[in-house]
């Protein structure tokens, strides 16, 4: 993938997940979350700039010291020559390899087990997802706000079985493309199929709105996800990862 299409798919997963305050400043998108999750709170070169680079790093850490927030760069294809290895000589370490993942929307049935609501407060979803995954109260509400500032249309999908919400995925169609955030399944119900139900229901209700590619970002290190979206005809467009002192 090309230059163009990475930077159309970064401002895309940008506004598919939100944060609660973006800076642009010469050619870096630079986001505050709360601390909730690095990519939304994260300093993300898009172009190349124009001014000194060492006085751009500082005034970025300057920018997440006042926020109250450690200074983490995310590193794309996208990062200027020099970025990366003045980074290092500031004693930022590099971690969390991850991969972006795109291809043709994945055929997909609807599930009669999976639902998808447009509001993840009022419908439980949020409640649910956050005892799922242990969250507490303050990334709950950071969540919540995040979510407030979500793009138009946005899927909150559960699997639920015999009452139970066991999986869980966010969809979010965006100029064609959808978006796959926050897809989790319960450890007790894990390699049962329940993550390739719940996103082939989120791709059978996109294509009714017209999507016909889908994107999602995961780590490097989750073996099982990457083996189920390459099943899904999903490839590797480019990777990133995180650098933070």
């Amino acid at each position: 993938m090309d230059n163009s299409g990475i930077e159309t798919l970064e401002r895309r997963a940008f506004a598919a997940w939100p944060a609660l305050r973006t800076v642009t400043r010469d050619g870096w998108v630079i986001r505050f979350a709360d601390g909730h999750t690095k990519r939304a709170n994260s300093i993300n070169p898009v172009a190349p700039g124009t001014g000194d680079l060492a006085a751009r790093i500082a005034t970025a850490e300057a920018d997440y010291e006042a926020a109250g927030l450690p200074p983490v760069f995310r590193i794309t294809p996208l990062a200027e020559p020099g970025l990366d290895d003045a980074l290092a000589a500031r004693g930022y370490a590099a971690f969390d390899e991850s991969l972006v993942m795109t291809g043709p929307l994945p055929h997909g049935a609807a599930d009669p087990d999976v639902t998808i609501d447009a509001d993840p407060v009022a419908s439980g979803w949020l409640a649910d997802f956050g005892r799922a995954t242990e969250a507490d109260a303050k990334s709950l509400a950071a969540l919540a706000r995040m979510f407030a500032h979500r793009v138009t249309g946005t899927g909150f999908a559960r699997l639920t079985r015999d009452g139970m919400p066991l999986a869980f995925a966010m969809a979010v169609p965006d100029g064609g493309d959808l978006g796959f955030f926050e897809v989790l399944t319960v450890p007790q119900a894990r390699s049962q199929g329940l993550a390739r139900r719940t996103l082939q229901t989120c791709c059978a209700w996109a294509a009714a709105q017209g999507a016909t590619r889908a994107y999602l970002q995961v780590t490097a290190g989750n073996a099982g996800a990457i083996a189920l979206y390459r099943k899904l005809g999903l490839a590797t467009a480019y990777r990133y990862f995180y650098r933070m002192r």
